[in-house]
């Protein structure tokens, strides 16, 4: 995108002029902006909070905490990247590609957007950007509030809710890795031991071996194995790695993280 592109859609739907453009395509950039995301994380908590603290009372510490969270959770934010068409200005390295930009993506660019807008509109205009873009109004938290205290009470959506986190989860710890490392990253992060490989066959003709890998591991008690097949090695437990890796999430999924 070029710059006269980008600043248009700044103008559109931030109702600001960047004076510096770098720093919003730092923070479009994927794989890039680690720290403005954190940074922006931190200034939208402040911003809501502070909306919430002027406009509501504070004696109901649970519900404030409540409100909060589900305003700057990621799901909230996916949903505003959307609305924004926020992919669209997304500056993808020649090494990814449009598959890359993930819900996740959506939420961390959004968060390192803001921290942009803080450094170079300053905290004022940060706080009318943020107050018009995620609508907060009175109006609209207390519908919002309405229809999540009716999303909570129900179990169906609640459960559909949980499964949604577990799949982002899942996929905020696969991304841009290869199956092998993906699968041993997710085991180490629930506590498992890693998986262990075995040749188990070799077929074919000495210039052209078919190999076939045994990949197996335990996860909640339980032993899962899976085969891969390569015309090397490395490709065979590539493909062990990954039909190993499904049964894993499958069984994830199952008993809900």
């Amino acid at each position: 995108m070029n710059d006269q592109d980008l600043r248009e859609w700044i103008r559109h739907h931030f109702k600001v002029t960047p004076k510096d453009l770098s720093i919003y395509r730092i923070a479009l950039t994927l794989r890039q902006g680690e720290v403005l995301e954190h940074f922006g994380d931190s200034v939208l908590g402040f911003i809501v909070s502070e909306y919430l603290f002027e406009n509501y009372s504070i004696d109901e510490p649970g519900w404030f905490t409540h409100v909060r969270s589900s305003l700057v959770e990621n799901e909230h934010l996916t949903r505003i990247g959307r609305r924004i068409n926020l992919a669209d200005v997304v500056i993808i390295p020649r090494t990814s590609s449009k598959e890359h930009v993930t819900d996740r993506v959506l939420a961390d660019r959004l968060e390192a957007l803001i921290a942009a807008l803080y450094r170079d509109q300053g905290l004022k205009k940060c706080k009318e950007v943020v107050r018009t873009v995620f609508e907060l109004s009175k109006e609209k938290i207390e519908k919002w509030n309405d229809t999540q205290q009716n999303i909570t009470s129900n179990p169906l959506i609640q459960r559909q809710r949980l499964e949604a986190r577990v799949m982002a989860e899942l996929l905020a710890t696969l991304e841009d890795k290869n199956s092998i490392s993906a699968l041993q990253e997710f085991l180490a992060k629930k506590g498992e031991s890693p998986p262990e490989y075995t040749e188990i066959e070799r077929t074919g003709v000495s210039h052209r071996p078919e190999f076939t890998l045994e990949a197996t591991c335990k996860f909640r008690g339980r032993s899962l194995v899976a085969e891969g097949k390569g015309t090397s090695i490395k490709e065979a437990k590539k493909h062990a790695a990954h039909a190993l890796l499904q049964k894993v999430i499958e069984l994830y999924k199952d008993g809900w993280g």
